[in-house]
């Protein structure tokens, strides 16, 4: 159990009193819940969800009781049911970081690494990646000072997966297999909900290079774990994994029979994601022999999308399959709805073009599509006579879709041919600035020996990289180089040719782009931790710069570098 250092526990109380706000008249009740374990008060929350007021008394009874008991990793996790029963997340978050700053100051074993670690979860889990990473960097260096094989292990497996959701080769297995070394050293850690997912997650990394055999033997070594342990969760996961290394063989009527076993614990741990990927699948391995059968399942993922609105990879092959189903029973209104339907996912598949773009242009490309569901709509108005404004409507909104998708088109073009430009050219920002901004008039009456002396200053600052501090203003700087800001200015303007602000936003975002090609790990930070390095105050003034400088927007430019 992690429990607080007696010289913390002063700090700690005075940020727990300030966040526990309980009325006198819920003290009793929750006195009495405090008698019950913490695996109680969890579950009797997870059961109660559907009633707001009891799940909020049993998180608060569970925050209780590990006060009491000065366990920290309760307090979080109380915290953290309670951010999810309240759909707050800052709750959880802004109670880690009170922590953290805590513990900072004098770090143990546990802490704060342990908090970092349990914030990396959340962001990874809430698929914000370039937290979850910065997360879990910080819990490697505080290991470096505080060695714990526990939480080393833990992080160890989420580094892999990390590695696993950038790119799709065999650097994750690093990660996952020391994790795994240390998993097997210590029989303890099969009582970690997130250790004993080792052999699963080692195997679908496997399964994704069309390594078969070690993923087949991976996902072996977890059945037999999960067996033993009674984790039906994780054994309903290894054999639907069973099934995706089958179905990547071509084994369809293997393939079938394991995912159907999977399916009874995704439906028992509502996790409709894999359930939707579930029947996906086996309808994919019946639509060689049996298309009625693969329509069933195919329904049932429509079924699940209708309820949920959840989206997922799957959903699309599904879509599909019931558009030429319905094709070929010449049942064309049922035929647009899975038309309409597919469109829908459109915007979320554009978002992860990298792991679908391709096969949604191959299989189904989107000029046909609209072109399909033209003459769909067409030929349903002529059926119910519908009137000529309604046609002329619904034409004008194709051919608007059309423009769109060409308009996209071309800008992609634009940006892809800028990115090059950048990428290539070692001096490639020349600030368009307007008349106003540029020097009028008269020139300023200076000195050589002074314009000289200023000169020779800016150019050390440059090399130095004093632009990259935040507390550049025009005054500060003069102070600096030893002059006034009247004459630094109109030296700026007369030899840089531009202003002071965008003097120092050039410099600034010439190192950023420069860090951004050389460097990796910058290309993982937030839009707000790169804007912090370079010295802006915020994301959105440094956004704000960077498309005045390249005429790319940041996130567009650090993805395409990913490519």
């Amino acid at each position: 159990m992690l429990i607080f250092t007696t010289k913390n526990l002063f700090f700690f109380i005075i940020i727990l009193i300030l966040s526990l706000k309980i009325s006198a008249q819920q003290s009793n009740s929750l006195d009495s819940l405090t008698k019950k374990s913490f695996q109680e008060l969890t579950d009797l929350f997870y059961a109660s969800k559907n009633d707001t007021v009891k799940a909020i008394q049993y998180a608060n009874a569970n925050y209780l009781k590990a006060i009491q008991e000065k366990d920290t990793m309760e307090m979080i996790s109380s915290k953290y049911i309670l951010a999810d029963i309240k759909n707050n997340s800052n709750i959880f978050l802004n109670f880690c970081d009170s922590l953290i700053k805590v513990y900072s100051k004098k770090p143990t074993k546990n802490f704060p690494s342990a908090i970092y670690l349990r914030k990396g979860k959340y962001y990874f889990h809430n698929k914000k990646n370039s937290d979850a990473l910065n997360q879990f960097t910080l819990v490697s260096k505080q290991l470096r000072i505080n060695k714990n094989d526990s939480l080393r292990t833990i992080n160890y497996l989420f580094l892999g997966l990390m590695k696993s959701v950038i790119k799709k080769n065999k650097e994750p297995f690093f990660y996952l297999k020391k994790s795994y070394s240390l998993f097997n050293k210590n029989k303890n850690y099969q009582s970690n909900k997130d250790l004993i997912s080792l052999p699963v997650n080692i195997a679908i990394r496997y399964n994704k290079l069309n390594m078969f055999d070690s993923a087949s033997y991976y996902n072996i070594k977890g059945i037999k774990l999960y067996k033993k342990l009674k984790d039906e969760e994780y054994l309903g996961s290894s054999y639907y994994i069973k099934g995706m290394i089958e179905f990547n063989q071509k084994k369809f009527k293997e393939s079938i029979k394991s995912i159907q076993k999977s399916i009874p614990s995704f439906i028992s741990d509502e996790n409709v994601p894999l359930l939707i990927s579930s029947y996906s699948k086996i309808a994919r391995c019946y639509e060689l022999s049996n298309k009625d059968l693969a329509c069933i399942h195919h329904l049932k993922v429509d079924s699940l999308y209708n309820k949920t609105r959840i989206k997922n990879f799957n959903i699309k092959y599904s879509f599909l399959f019931l558009i030429n189903y319905y094709k070929q029973t010449s049942n064309i209104e049922k035929q647009l709805v899975y038309i309409n339907k597919l469109l829908e996912l459109k915007e979320f598949e554009l978002t992860e073009k990298n792991k679908i773009e391709k096969t949604f242009t191959e299989e189904y490309d989107i000029p046909n599509l609209l072109a399909e569901k033209k003459k769909i709509i067409l030929e349903l108005e002529n059926n119910v006579k519908k009137s000529k404004r309604n046609i002329i409507i619904a034409i004008l909104i194709i051919f608007a879709s059309i423009i769109l998708v060409f308009y996209q088109i071309r800008k992609k073009k634009v940006y892809k041919k800028r990115f090059l430009a950048i990428v290539n050219q070692e001096n490639f920002i020349n600030p368009k600035l307007s008349p106003k901004e540029k020097t009028t008039g008269n020139k300023p009456k200076l000195s050589n020996s002074i314009v000289t002396a200023i000169l020779k200053e800016l150019d050390t600052f440059e090399k130095e990289e004093v632009y990259l501090q935040s507390d550049n203003s025009l005054q500060n700087l003069a102070s600096k180089l030893n002059t006034n800001a009247n004459y630094l200015s109109k030296v700026i303007n007369q030899h840089k040719n531009t202003t002071f602000s965008n003097y120092i936003n050039k410099l600034r975002i010439e190192y950023s782009v420069k860090r951004l090609k050389t460097d990796p790990l910058w290309r993982k930070y937030t839009i707000k931790a790169i804007a912090s390095e370079v010295g802006f105050k915020n994301a959105e003034s440094f956004s704000k710069a960077f498309v005045k400088f390249t005429e790319l927007k940041p996130s567009y430019f650090i993805k395409n570098l990913e490519k």
